[in-house]
């Protein structure tokens, strides 16, 4: 029996999928590199850098403006406020999410979080990022729920299989083809559809 649902936030809670090539290069300079960017991305999403150490890595070093367009560019997909409404009524609902902590503690006090979700594991807060095992098992530990009371919906497959290794439920949000090869217990290309999955 599904006790919790766990979300992942960009692709699924939000729209946008792609933080660096879908929402980040459109606010840098033409010349920016995207490699470059992705480069310092992950490893500040990793919490190896500080926020200052990335900001100086893609030459925009105390560029506040550019940090607030960039964190209020993410909108809900259009199904979530209905879906967590519903859901919310029967299950524990959670947070999984590949995210610098900085940026993570302003869109959780944003969108108040806290006060629907529970618990909200950001990468860059514990030094681990999906599709690596231990951030699940850091999930499985704040839960206090066996994995398999647990289904965790995301968009990109190889997160998934992680999850369903450790014995989860899972859910692909199927915005764009995946050329992971693993299939996930459950499909959809809306998110509202969660609700007949459960």
């Amino acid at each position: 029996m599904i006790k919790m649902v766990v979300f992942d936030l960009f692709g699924v809670v939000f729209s946008e999928g792609h933080m660096v090539s879908g929402t980040l290069m459109a606010l840098l300079p033409s010349d920016a590199q995207q490699p470059v960017v992705k480069g310092f991305y992950n490893q500040y999403t990793r919490g190896e850098i500080t926020e200052e150490t990335f900001w100086q890595g893609v030459g925009q070093a105390n560029n506040r403006q550019l940090r607030e367009d960039f964190l209020n560019a993410f909108v809900f997909d259009d199904d979530m406020p209905d879906v967590i409404d519903a859901l919310s009524k029967k299950y524990a609902l959670s947070i999984l999410s590949n995210l610098a902590r900085d940026w993570g503690e302003t869109l959780i006090d944003k969108f108040q979080f806290e006060q629907t979700f529970s618990p909200i594991i950001i990468s860059g807060a514990v030094a681990c990022e999906k599709p690596h095992k231990r951030i699940y098992e850091i999930l499985i530990e704040q839960s206090q729920l066996p994995a398999e009371q647990i289904l965790f919906i995301d968009d990109r497959l190889e997160n998934l299989a992680t999850a369903h290794a450790l014995g989860m439920t899972t859910v692909h949000y199927q915005r764009e083809a995946d050329s992971c090869d693993y299939q996930a217990d459950y499909c959809i290309t809306k998110l509202g559809d969660l609700l007949n999955v459960l």
